[in-house]
């Protein structure tokens, strides 16, 4: 035999061994089936993490009239999350101000954890308010909620209220860039602020971010703002309420005469119920 042919024939041979074999080790049932498993172990132990996160998260709910009665001040309903719901909130300052800060919220629904679907199922229809203050959709951005679905979701829960004037409310700044359900929160945060301005010009409501004093560049948090990357400080809160009830009376058509300049961005024109602790979730 010619050893062109010797080298043919041994490349042929070598061809038919070495094929079979990595069709045998890619198909083999037994490393299928310890691949899957695998998988599945890694998204059971991702579920149970999950669970935790969501279980952790205390049950801090406000509901109902929060402050005194004030004559002349703006009524408003409030829908949110831990950013109004957790102790030394923003809206608790405003309760707790002794200066007219010339707001007054006469009912709503703010529950720490809470998607806005969640917040929805809860939300009473409340009378009497002038404007709607909903600061609501990090939990969402969190879980991985899909931008365009948080933005119906607002507008479903608008729908159902009676209020003339409406407030939507900036995403706070984040100082975490991952969650367990793999989304980056402050960028979603950000995607979901664009979307929340958008929203609020195409239908003639207003729009504030009243943690604007709080937030750096990269739209994380100025040091010392924050204890948990989440959610501002007690201290912080004095003044971003400060913002919240000016961006109320801007929402409403009231001259601002009493502190702060207004930041609504439009371009149209009872009782609580308190658990006190600390929150790792919106």
């Amino acid at each position: 035999m010619r050893p062109r042919h010797i080298v043919t024939v041994a490349a042929l041979a070598a061809a038919l061994v070495a094929v079979p074999t990595v069709v045998v080790l890619a198909t083999h049932p037994g490393v299928a089936s310890d691949a899957a498993a695998t998988a599945a172990e890694q998204a059971a132990r991702i579920t149970a993490a999950q669970v935790r996160e969501l279980r952790h998260t205390p049950d801090q709910v406000l509901t109902g009239v929060v402050g005194a009665d004030v004559s002349g001040a703006v009524p408003f309903a409030y829908a949110g999350d831990s950013i109004t719901a957790r102790p030394g909130s923003w809206l608790r300052q405003l309760a707790a101000d002794g200066t007219d800060t010339g707001v007054r919220a006469v009912g709503g629904y703010a529950h720490s954890g809470y998607r806005t679907d969640q917040v929805i199922a809860r939300m009473p229809v409340v009378s009497g308010a002038d404007v709607l203050v909903v600061e609501l959709g990090t939990n969402d951005v969190n879980q991985a909620v899909a931008t365009d679905r948080i933005v119906r979701n607002i507008d479903t829960l608008v729908a159902a209220q009676d209020a003339p004037h409406v407030l939507l409310v900036a995403a706070p700044p984040s100082n975490h860039t991952s969650s367990l359900w793999g989304v980056d929160r402050r960028t979603g945060n950000r995607v979901l602020d664009v979307a929340l301005a958008a929203d609020a010009q195409a239908h003639g409501w207003s729009y504030t971010d009243p943690f604007a004093a709080d937030r750096e560049a990269d739209d994380s948090w100025v040091p010392g703002t924050t204890s948990d990357g989440i959610h501002p400080t007690t201290a912080a809160n004095v003044a971003i309420a400060r913002e919240f009830a000016s961006a109320i009376r801007s929402a409403a058509g009231v001259s601002d005469g009493s502190g702060g300049a207004g930041t609504g961005t439009g371009t149209s024109t009872g009782d609580t119920s308190v658990t006190e602790a600390s929150a790792t979730n919106g």
